[in-house]
């Protein structure tokens, strides 16, 4: 996939890398956050399905390699003014924006503070606060603290392949030894991998998210072993006039586990007619 990128410099310092896909369609773009580690590569398949339709904008936020350093305590309502930042690089007045996991917190925060840039908001595999977990979700979490923070282990690789649905883990496909291969190459350093995880698990939207106006759909897995089914529920509930919509058969990464299904609803929602939205 051809991809033009660089990097963008941050009025209070540091610098995000970036890549934009598909330059040759016109309208609005869409605009992608990540969820905790990993570099923006490995949106692989459902960034792909995305530029077929529109002008992706994916970066590395600042905590993920080649990106610099986070600042310490950094929010996830900080790292929305650098999504921002971004736009504002790129010369885009509005976007799309799709957000999963830590991601959605981000876009929830782009989508409250800076509501004339988002056309259409997609949250994907989060809820109004950040550290609702299932039981098994709390096991996991640990599991993938220890990841993060042994030394000798991988912590990006650990963090993403612990993500992944049961199913997908002991299918024997293949599937969770890819997504550990294609974290081999992100170097982020096991301090900003913490940064980022207490961002998302300090992040708290509940009072502020009848302030968001932007069309929006809530995604989420129905193997989500992490938040299980309430949060997503929940956070479509807060937000006037949203949808939830059920991707079968996926855990919390829906970009990983679904990517070409998930890819097609995002389109699909990014894509309607507003005079025609229920």
């Amino acid at each position: 996939m051809s991809a033009r990128g660089g990097f963008v410099t941050l009025a209070g310092g540091g610098r995000v890398a970036f890549e934009v896909d598909g330059d040759g369609h016109a309208g609005t773009p869409a605009l992608l956050l990540r969820p905790l580690v990993g570099q923006m590569h490995l949106w692989g398949a459902f960034r792909e399905v995305l530029a077929e339709r529109f002008r992706v904008i994916a970066y590395d936020p600042r905590g993920t390699d080649p990106s610099s350093h986070a600042p310490l305590m950094a929010t996830t309502r900080d790292m929305a003014r650098d999504a921002v930042a971004v736009l504002d690089a790129l010369g885009v007045p509005v976007a799309h924006v799709f957000g999963i996991s830590l991601g959605a917190m981000v876009a929830t925060w782009l989508a409250i503070d800076a509501p004339e840039r988002v056309a259409r908001l997609c949250l994907a595999s989060a809820g109004p606060t950040g550290h609702v977990l299932t039981a098994s979700g709390l096991e996991r979490g640990a599991a993938m603290l220890a990841s993060a923070l042994v030394p000798g282990e991988d912590p990006a690789a650990g963090l993403s392949v612990a993500v992944l649905s049961r199913k997908v883990r002991e299918d024997g496909s293949g599937r969770a030894e890819a997504v550990a291969e294609a974290e081999a190459s992100d170097h982020s350093e096991r301090s900003e991998i913490a940064k980022h995880a207490i961002a998302a698990a300090r992040h708290d939207a509940r009072t502020e998210l009848h302030r968001i106006v932007a069309p929006t759909l809530v995604l989420a897995g129905d193997h989500d072993e992490l938040l299980g089914e309430g949060p997503t529920i929940a956070l479509a509930a807060a937000i006037v006039g949203a949808r939830r919509e059920v991707i079968a058969d996926a855990g919390h990464d829906l970009t990983l586990e679904k990517p070409v299904e998930t890819a097609r609803r995002v389109a699909a929602f990014f894509g309607e007619d507003p005079e025609e939205t229920p």
